[in-house]
């Protein structure tokens, strides 16, 4: 099983751009952590809203990947946040190209990105936004783990559910 490192900001411009940032000196496996992203986005840079506090945004990186590698990362992380969601009662289906939504909702975004050279990718960064104990979402097709359950959810006990099922089905 892979050695995990946490680091927990209270708020954060992007734990995606955090990663990318601090590559160099971080080690696989390292989980940037926030309650609140000044700059979270999506997929094509579209903007990720978030109210402070409301919900579990992380963003986690692997080094030296083979470039074969891509499809199980996506499948992998894909495949246990739904088993997360359906372990809180759910009925979860991934959305191409990297939603998972309930009822026809987007309730959580995957965002991946890489670098690679001519051999490997030097890293993978998946950034994870999923909606807990949101309610409201001005403008946009989206629910919580909260709106779905009518059940409140202590944020850091979804992460460690999720962290133990991530670690659990690594492959």
């Amino acid at each position: 099983m892979p050695k995990v490192k946490v680091i927990d900001f209270k708020k954060i411009g992007s734990t995606n751009d955090y990663l990318k940032e601090n590559h160099q000196k971080l080690d696989s496996f390292t989980f940037i952590k926030t309650k609140y992203q000044l700059e979270g986005r999506g997929q094509f840079d579209r903007k990720w809203v978030s109210f402070k506090g409301r919900n579990l945004l992380f963003s986690f990186i692997i080094k030296n990947l083979l470039y074969s590698q891509i499809n199980l990362i996506k499948d992998w992380v894909k495949n246990s946040i739904i088993e997360l969601l359906e372990n809180l009662g759910l009925k979860p289906y991934f959305k191409e190209p990297n939603d998972i939504y309930v009822n026809n909702k987007k309730i959580c975004g995957i965002l991946i990105e890489t670098k690679s050279d001519e051999k490997m990718f030097k890293y993978v960064i998946i950034g994870i936004g999923l909606n807990v104990n949101q309610i409201i979402f001005p403008s946009l097709n989206a629910t919580s783990i909260l709106k779905e359950t009518k059940k409140s959810n202590k944020i850091k006990k979804i992460f460690n559910d999720l962290l133990n099922i991530l670690l659990e089905n690594y492959f």
